[in-house]
């Protein structure tokens, strides 16, 4: 059995949802290349994901010379922003949004677009 994360339906999900609650979403590979993205303003979405993966892979050192298990989300707050990044099934999704949005209904939706086979 397998599990696949489907891309474009994330994409989806997350914008038809959260709606204007959105700045934008992009998600990358675990090394930063920009697979799919969505931008309701403009930013430089290729350097917003190679930090993040560098971001994660600096967690992973540092939570592995602790002795603590590998982290699967970050959050960062900024004034009444929220910058989310999860990382699921190889992919690391950052969505960035109004501090107004509930984390757990970020991750629901996520947990949705899984499809096993």
């Amino acid at each position: 059995m397998t599990a696949t994360l489907q891309l474009d339906l994330v994409l989806d999900s997350l914008i038809k949802t959260l709606g204007a609650k959105v700045y934008f979403v992009i998600i990358t590979s675990e090394n930063g290349a920009v697979i799919k993205s969505y931008i309701n303003q403009e930013f430089n979405k290729s350097s917003i994901g190679l930090n993040m993966s560098q971001l994660y892979e600096l967690a992973e050192e540092i939570t592995s010379e602790i002795g603590v298990h590998d982290p699967d989300f970050n959050v960062i707050h900024s004034d009444n922003f929220y910058i989310l990044s999860i990382k699921i099934l190889g992919k690391i999704v950052i969505v960035l949004t109004e501090d107004q949005v509930e984390f757990s209904s970020i991750f629901e939706i996520i947990n949705k677009c899984i499809v096993t086979n």
